[in-house]
């Protein structure tokens, strides 16, 4: 029996994690009370490995499989060989790698490429990575990783034969992601320079590292003690330029808890905004010490052409225990006007209820007569294939796939792959792999998304592309939105440059989805 086999039987966990702030890390396993320890507390150190989801053929005939072990300080860990089993549907390989390692660091990570060349593209793997360690005097093999709770079970990769389908001048990327400087006493996501060389295996373009301000403003030695000086906002800021390139460009950032317009903690990323902002409201690290530092109302003096505020997941559920112990809350219209975002980062999970729920939201506001861009990440914390987390904690553990880094991509179009300029010229889509985009045809002059145009007959004219991947193409729709009736008209799998009738004043907008779960949203072309 092989060890693929050996897995299939074990059940796969699936959660949300409600009652606490922490949703969507890599789980940090040595936190405890005095004398209380976690159920899941180990003398080991976290050992996870992890894996795009998706990586291009065209770019390399290997995927990227990154190891990080977190705390070896405490409890130091030899790793003395590694085996990497790959399956695909007609060829089962096995590498081996014989690598001593001996690990006493805080944080260590490293890459291995493995080798795929001879395995045909364009097909899904799975994949399960082996560890034989040694722990203190005890050698134990790991499958995937050490966390508790958490049965075992093969990653899943695409392994495409071309890159991203996207046109010319057009760049996919994640505007939501937590790195190694989010870390405290129960989560942790990945370092920087790890992210960029998975990111950009899976054919991604640029990053937003958007760490909690209320993790940026914490000591070195403590994640419970501040520390005036911001050494950790200064390191992030530094591994972030450090790593910037041309090709794959990664942009500083920052999730700031912030006050809404009752007093609620809400969040918001600020993007090359080149000073901190502080926000510890809903950090947890005094309870009932909750109230916003800040408040939206200030963020409006603070645009400027470098930067860009974006709206974080403004219309998710809060549960109720938040509320209650973390002052949270959601952005309403009065925020997005009095603080001058008109971006919101609605799409933050891959759950089909989720988007559903946040497009209608999002579709509501623009009916109501507002201008506002639509983003999608994933919100992060390293995460790369699956999302392992705390579900009750001091108690149990689970993973699942609802928040994956690159899962749901933001593109814009643009001369150059610059990120904040590329968003703010408003022509953007959403989309998990597959490509939409459409332009207004009015009197021979061109209308692209983001733009805005007169009232009268225009001619529709789209473009469209999907992969093996996603699968054919199953349904286009456009949607009109008129402001005088407040409702949207939808026109399914319309005609190429054909002609529709525009409102007085409104929007136009389309979407696609294909036979395997793909979808892409449009931003629209407003009228009037």
């Amino acid at each position: 029996m092989n060890i693929f086999q050996n897995l299939q039987g074990l059940d796969f966990l699936e959660g949300f994690f409600s009652s606490a702030p922490f949703l969507i890390s890599y789980a940090e396993i040595h936190f405890h009370l005095k004398y209380l320890y976690p159920k899941y507390y180990r003398k080991e150190p976290e050992i996870i490995t992890d894996i795009p989801i998706r990586v291009i053929k065209n770019q390399a005939e290997t995927f990227p499989l990154l190891i990080i072990v977190k705390d070896a300080d405490l409890f130091p860990i030899t790793i003395k060989s590694i085996e990497v089993h790959i399956e695909s549907t007609d060829l089962k390989i096995s590498q081996i790698f014989v690598k001593r390692m001996d690990i006493n660091l805080k944080y260590f990570s490293k890459i291995i490429n493995v080798n795929i060349g001879e395995i045909e593209a364009d097909q899904y793997l799975k994949v399960v990575a082996k560890l034989n360690v040694e722990i203190g005097s005890k050698s134990k093999i790991i499958i995937n990783d050490n966390l508790p709770d958490i049965p075992p079970k093969p990653y899943k990769i695409f392994y495409a034969k071309e890159s991203l389908l996207l046109p010319e001048n057009w760049y996919a990327g994640e505007p939501h992601y937590h790195s190694i400087h989010t870390a405290d006493q129960v989560e942790f996501g990945a370092d920087i320079k790890s992210t960029a060389e998975l990111a950009n295996a899976m054919g991604l373009s640029w990053l937003f590292v958007t760490d909690h301000s209320y993790d940026l403003d914490d000591s070195v030695t403590s994640c419970i003690k501040n520390d005036a000086d911001l050494p950790i906002w200064k390191q992030m800021r530094k591994d972030v330029k450090e790593c910037d390139t041309k090709e794959f460009r990664i942009i500083p950032g920052e999730e700031v808890s912030i006050g809404n317009s009752k007093g609620e903690n809400v969040h918001m990323l600020a993007i090359n905004h080149n000073k901190f902002i502080e926000g510890h409201g809903d950090s947890a690290e005094k309870w009932f010490k909750n109230k916003p530092q800040h408040s939206l109302s200030e963020i409006k003096k603070l645009h400027e052409e470098h930067n860009l505020f974006i709206a974080a997941h403004p219309v998710e559920n809060i549960p109720f225990l938040q509320k209650l112990t973390l002052r949270r809350g959601n952005w309403s219209n009065e925020d997005y006007i009095d603080s001058g975002i008109n971006f919101l980062q609605v799409i933050n999970s891959a759950e089909p209820y989720d988007i559903k729920r946040s497009i209608g939201s999002w579709k509501e506001l623009l009916l109501n007569g507002n201008r506002y861009y639509l983003i999608a990440g994933n919100d992060a914390h390293g995460n790369f294939n699956v999302m392992r987390q705390i579900k009750s904690p001091f108690w149990k553990l689970f993973s699942s796939k609802k928040q994956v880094f690159g899962q749901f991509f933001t593109a814009y179009k643009h001369k150059e792959n610059q990120p904040v300029a590329g968003l703010k010229n408003g022509e953007v889509i959403v989309s998990n792999g597959p490509f939409l985009s459409f332009q207004l045809k009015i009197r021979n002059k061109l209308f692209p998304i983001g733009s805005s145009c007169k009232t009268g007959k225009a001619t529709l004219i789209f473009a469209k592309s999907t992969s093996t991947e996603f699968g054919k193409i199953s349904n286009i729709s456009v949607y009109t939105g008129d402001y005088s009736t407040l409702k949207e008209i939808k026109i399914e799998d319309p005609e190429n440059n054909c002609e529709i009738e525009l409102p007085k004043m409104g929007y136009v907008r389309m979407s696609l989805e294909t036979e395997k779960s793909g979808v892409v949203f449009t931003n629209p072309v407003w009228i009037g």
